[in-house]
């Protein structure tokens, strides 16, 4: 990576976490800011930084996991159809173990490898994987110096988590065997429903704080664009094979039934559309 690390906003700084640009200030709120880059678009939040605390707590989302197994299905087949069935995985903030314990299902013999920040989640990976190899700890900190390699790396839902997303996709990148991918779930900034949050922050002269609070958690530090997304990757070395759209499942949503509802239902026809607020991809590293 070409920009340093200690000078991100995620970080305290100024730079772009994902291109290394200039980023600007653009929400203000009590405990944290977030900023906007005008190279790439992404926006990026010194959360962690300042000590933030995330204003709900999502159960439905962890308790519901299993309810993201039609991606898992869609990875796979489109694995499958590469010839590139993996016969060893890397889940990078796997969770409750959750979707190594289906892989292990759907691919017999695979080798899987988990690695979870969280140590209640991570012992609930190791109770339910009890054959796969669940280490404790920062992915950032865990991966150097490490020989090991993988056919397939997943980030389901962790990649706006990390304070230096391109330092971490070089890092993956060195742990790819050849021919392998890696495969990410993030939130996508363009979506429909970030987009509301930052037109009433907006609109009311920055009065109405809480729809863009909502839309940009405390707990996620980076909201990719397009754009964003294809920088990192060429940054890291890699490039996208494919990339895609789809949305938060209700079931997955924590708040007022009336508000999950009709941001369910928003997230429907913005899908039907070709847009979405998760954007995935699956990245391999650059010939040459």
């Amino acid at each position: 990576m070409t920009f340093p690390v200690e000078s991100l906003t995620t970080r305290g700084g100024e730079l772009c976490p994902v291109c290394g640009s200039v980023a600007s200030s653009a929400a203000v709120f009590p405990d944290y800011r977030l900023f906007r880059c005008r190279s790439c678009g992404c926006w990026s939040s010194d959360a962690l930084e300042r000590g933030a605390a995330t204003s709900f707590e999502p159960m439905s989302y962890f308790e519901n996991a299993e309810l993201d197994r039609p991606k898992w299905v869609a990875l796979l087949q489109s694995l499958s159809d590469r010839s590139r069935v993996p016969a060893s995985v890397l889940d990078i903030g796997c969770g409750t173990g959750a979707f190594l314990e289906w892989i292990s299902g759907a691919c017999p013999g695979i080798r899987c490898v988990g690695i979870e920040i969280d140590a209640s989640r991570g012992s609930e990976a190791r109770a339910r994987n009890p054959d796969a190899a669940i280490q404790m700890g920062d992915a950032g900190e865990i991966l150097p110096g490490s020989p090991d390699r993988y056919d397939l790396i997943t980030l389901w839902d962790v990649f706006e988590h990390v304070r230096a997303p391109v330092h971490l996709l070089g890092e993956l990148a060195a742990h790819l065997t050849p021919g392998g991918s890696i495969h990410i779930v993030t939130i996508h900034e363009q979506s429909l429903v970030p987009a509301i949050g930052r037109a009433l922050y907006r609109i009311s002269g920055r009065r109405l704080s809480y729809p863009m609070r909502r839309t940009h958690e405390a707990h996620h530090l980076v909201f990719f664009t397009r754009r964003g997304l294809e920088l990192a990757a060429r940054e890291a070395g890699l490039r996208i094979q494919e990339l895609w759209f789809d949305r938060l499942l209700r079931g997955r949503m924590d708040g007022h039934p009336i508000v999950t509802a009709a941001t369910s239902a928003v997230l429907r026809i913005e899908n039907a559309l070709g847009n979405g607020l998760f954007v995935n991809l699956t990245l391999q590293r650059s010939e040459g």
